[in-house]
């Protein structure tokens, strides 16, 4: 019985690891941050500084129907901002401070398809879609005043967030699925630009900005996956 019982476990990995309903590949694009440094504006991949907010990541797909798939990703990424850039209010200006900080991300998520997306079809298929789930990072706030050559660390640690993605995909050939698509990020805490220190600097005049809402950061780019395994084969014992 027990060995009975072992051998089905061991089929159901199977049919669950090696099946065609398997994605895995890259995510690449630019971030920007929403708080208390610099502009506000939503939606800003690089931020007016491309070496600074990047996002790169890998990415895994269960699809279990045609419009329902899991997610899990890996992402590292660089977010900062400045008072100095275009669009920031004039009192950030006059204030002049600077930040970057680096992200890793652990996320889970569940995609829903608007189409139908038949993975095992060999012609086009397409469609938008919409993403929601949990993610835990890690984060290591620097802070500067405009002009300074180095910078203070106001902020270490890790937190959750919750991730909201609009996204749009295609599979043009047999294997590969490519898409675009933009992550906001509502994260649960108030210190990503170093703005509301926690520890040493908790109760200094280090703090500033408002702390009626937590920070925010967004990712857009592009999605690269590939299917692999094999077809389910329901045969006859």
């Amino acid at each position: 019985m027990k060995r009975k019982k072992i051998h089905v476990i061991i089929l159901f990995i199977s049919m669950t690891v090696f099946s065609q309903n398997n994605e895995i590949g890259v995510f690449s694009g630019g971030s920007n941050y929403i708080g208390d440094i610099g502009p506000t504006t939503y939606i800003h991949p690089f931020s007016y500084n491309i070496s600074t907010n990047i996002v790169a990541g890998v990415i895994f797909r269960k699809n279990l129907n045609e419009r329902i798939a899991l997610r899990a990703k890996l992402n590292y990424a660089k977010i900062g901002s400045s008072d100095n850039w275009p669009n920031t209010v004039e009192y950030r200006k006059e204030r002049g401070r600077y930040f970057k900080n680096t992200l890793i991300e652990l996320g889970l998520a569940i995609d829903f398809n608007f189409l139908d997306f038949d993975i095992h079809s060999s012609s086009l298929q397409m469609t938008p879609y919409i993403s929601s789930g949990i993610n835990f990072f890690n984060y290591n706030a620097l802070r500067y005043e405009i002009g300074e050559l180095e910078a203070n660390q106001y902020g270490k640690g890790s937190n959750i967030s919750v991730p909201i993605t609009i996204g749009y995909k295609i599979k043009p050939l047999k294997n590969f699925i490519f898409g675009f698509e933009i992550t906001a990020n509502q994260s649960f805490s108030d210190n990503l630009d170093g703005s509301y220190p926690v520890e040493k600097y908790k109760d200094s005049s280090e703090n500033f900005g408002s702390t009626l809402s937590k920070d925010w950061y967004v990712f857009s780019g592009i999605t690269l996956t590939y299917l692999f395994g094999n077809k389910k084969c329901y045969c006859p014992n």
